[in-house]
C-alpha cells in the first residue's frame, strides 16, 4: 500500500473556464511542498504536463487539448470524440460525459515533472530559520 499523497485531476475540468483550481496552484501541492521544505516560489506547477501524461492517455473519450493564455484555466479540452466543445467553456453547450471521472497523481511524480519542466536536477529549498530543520 502506497500512502504517498496525491493530486487528483478532475476529466470535467477540461471543459471549464474555472476548471483545475482556475489555473491556481492547488493547496495540496503547496502544502505538500512546504512540508518537504521546498520553495514553491521557485517551481511552477506542472498542469499541462500532468494532464497531458496522466489525465489524457486514461480518458476513455478521444480528447484534443488546446493551451489557453489566460489568468484561468490553461488547458482545456477543444475536441471530444470529433466534437468542437469550446461552446461548452461558456458555458453554452451541454457537457460531453468524460471517464473516467478522475486520475490520481503522486506528489512524487508531480515533483519530477516540475523538475523536468524548471531544467532542475534537485528541487529549490526555502531559506531562512524559520524553513530550516
Amino acid at each position: 500500500m502506497n500512502d504517498e499523497p496525491t493530486i487528483t485531476l478532475f476529466s470535467r475540468d477540461l471543459l471549464s473556464k474555472w476548471g483545475f483550481n482556475d489555473g491556481d496552484d492547488p493547496d495540496a501541492w503547496l502544502d505538500w511542498c512546504e512540508q518537504q521544505g521546498i520553495d514553491y516560489n521557485q517551481l511552477g506547477y506542472p498542469l499541462a504536463a500532468l494532464v497531458r501524461r496522466h489525465l489524457l492517455p486514461a480518458i476513455e473519450q478521444n480528447v484534443t487539448v488546446v493551451d489557453v493564455e489566460s489568468s484561468h484555466n490553461p488547458i482545456r479540452a477543444e475536441v471530444v470524440d470529433g466534437v468542437d466543445v469550446f461552446d461548452v467553456w461558456r458555458g453554452r453547450a451541454p457537457e460531453p460525459t468524460l471517464t473516467p471521472d478522475h486520475v490520481d497523481v503522486p506528489m512524487g511524480e508531480v515533483l519530477r515533472l516540475a523538475l523536468a519542466e524548471a531544467g532542475l536536477n534537485e528541487p529549490p529549498h526555502f531559506k531562512g530559520p524559520l524553513h530550516q530543520a
